[in-house]
């Protein structure tokens, strides 16, 4: 079973603007830095511009960047923002087995209980917060985008 890695690259996305500075980025530059297609990025920017986290000018100089700062976008905002679908998948099911059958109804307040439960954790975190981790790696690192 594959994850899903929407949400990850989303908040890889808000970091990488942030990195890049005050410059509009093209969705090409961003998939090299994701190692994606570029269209995988306009799918996440686009969900992330109806949230108004990112915002974009159209053209051959246009690009992305930033709406919002840092320091007022939270990995719950992001998580909205991409999220498209129920955190775990509903089951198969089987109409003639009463478990089977039963078992998206038993199981759908848990699920949203759960996905709910992600919720304080991650508004703690600011994507000002991850940056400034990033920047104290990047210090005693080689690694540069």
């Amino acid at each position: 079973m594959k994850a899903d890695t929407k949400f990850a690259t989303a908040i890889h996305i808000c970091l990488y603007l942030q990195y890049r500075g005050e410059k509009l980025l093209s969705s090409q530059e961003m998939a090299a830095s994701v190692d994606t297609n570029p269209v995988v990025i306009r799918r996440v920017l686009a969900d992330l511009r109806k949230k108004d986290i990112v915002g974009s000018v159209a053209g051959s100089q246009g690009g992305f960047y930033l709406k919002r700062s840092i320091d007022k976008i939270n990995l719950w905002d992001i998580y909205q923002a991409v999220n498209d679908r129920e955190l775990f998948q509903r089951p198969k099911v089987n109409e003639e087995c009463p478990v089977s059958s039963n078992l998206a109804h038993l199981l759908k307040l848990p699920f949203q209980t759960a996905e709910q439960g992600m919720r304080p954790g991650l508004e703690k975190i600011t994507v000002s917060a991850l940056y400034a981790e990033l920047k104290d790696i990047l210090k005693t690192s080689s690694k540069f985008c």
